[in-house]
């Protein structure tokens, strides 16, 4: 991802960019350079632009085979990060949100992503 940012933007300037690219955008320093991870759900990808016009995937479920891929990754993220994002207060609302959902719930959404990221479920619309 980092080479490409530098390839596709002329003025990306690499000091800048890195900890931008990898430290914001993928979370990679843990939280050190950005005061919230880059994260968001199929909702707000569907709010916010035109890709998910078409796609077969409801950005409104979490888990299930008609979950957006998206919404499933967010949720997941949340959960495997819930002790780092809940010191942060601009994480406050999200990670309360993840408190209300049961156990059975936050174990469909591992399960799924867990698929999504071996690649049995397909992250492309159709």
């Amino acid at each position: 991802m980092h080479a490409w940012y530098l390839a596709v933007y002329g003025d990306a300037v690499e000091w800048v960019e890195l900890p931008n690219t990898l430290g914001m955008s993928q979370f990679a320093d843990g939280g050190f350079m950005a005061s919230k991870p880059y994260v968001a759900t199929g909702k707000y990808i569907q709010r916010m632009s035109p890709h998910c016009k078409g796609c077969r995937y409801d950005p409104a479920q979490r888990s299930g085979d008609q979950a957006c891929p998206f919404t499933t990754l967010y949720w997941d993220f949340l959960m495997r990060h819930e002790p780092l994002l809940a010191k942060n207060p601009r994480m406050a609302l999200q990670v309360k949100n993840l408190a209300r959902l049961t156990a059975e719930q936050k174990q469909a959404v591992a399960d799924r992503a867990g698929a999504i990221r071996s690649g049995q479920v397909g992250v492309a619309h159709a």
